[in-house]
């Protein structure tokens, strides 16, 4: 199975970080290559290219821009290179205490607590840099299956993250 790799699209260095002025640079200037405006008298087929094109250059820069979607297409582009499966299963350890935060979380919910909103979302924030460095880690090492490892436990911290922000949300509108 073939992936697009979105980095090459937009001329930017695989990897988890990037440097966010470049992308946009990079994107800009594609955009104005591609942009249909300057179509508008070429044939059927041309228009065609154009708008595919910046279709794809849109999809990259969406993915690109966000630090966990481009995780996302990192590993899958070299999970695919490599062959490698990712086959993994979270640890219940980790499994555990995401139960235990998100009941803390749903507590919350019912009980307004701004001390104790304030440490969980510390707790995520650094659960979430540590699982940043495990990640990087595991790229530099060429580990994809271990780093997917880490991807999937992210996954699970972004939601939760974002939970948090809609019940901090919904106490500033009450």
């Amino acid at each position: 199975m073939s992936v697009t790799d979105f980095f090459a699209i937009l001329d930017m260095p695989a990897g988890c970080q990037l440097d966010r002025a470049l992308l946009d640079e990079q994107y800009r200037k594609r955009q104005a290559l591609w942009h249909p405006d300057r179509y508008v008298n070429a044939s059927e087929t041309e228009k065609m290219q154009a708008l595919q094109h910046t279709s794809l250059l849109n999809d990259a820069y969406t993915i690109l821009k966000h630090p966990l979607r481009r995780a996302e297409h990192l590993l899958e582009l070299r999970l695919c290179e490599s062959g490698d499966v990712a086959v993994s299963k979270l640890e219940p350890a980790f499994l555990l205490q995401q139960l235990e935060l998100r009941e803390e979380l749903e507590e919350l919910g019912l009980q307004r607590d701004d001390a104790a909103f304030a440490r969980l979302r510390q707790t995520v924030a650094a659960s979430m840099a540590q699982h940043w460095q495990l990640i990087e880690a595991e790229i530099a090492k060429h580990d994809w299956c271990s780093a997917h490892l880490c991807l999937q436990k992210l996954q699970f911290l972004y939601k939760l993250q974002e939970e948090l922000n809609h019940l901090e949300d919904r106490w500033l509108e009450n």
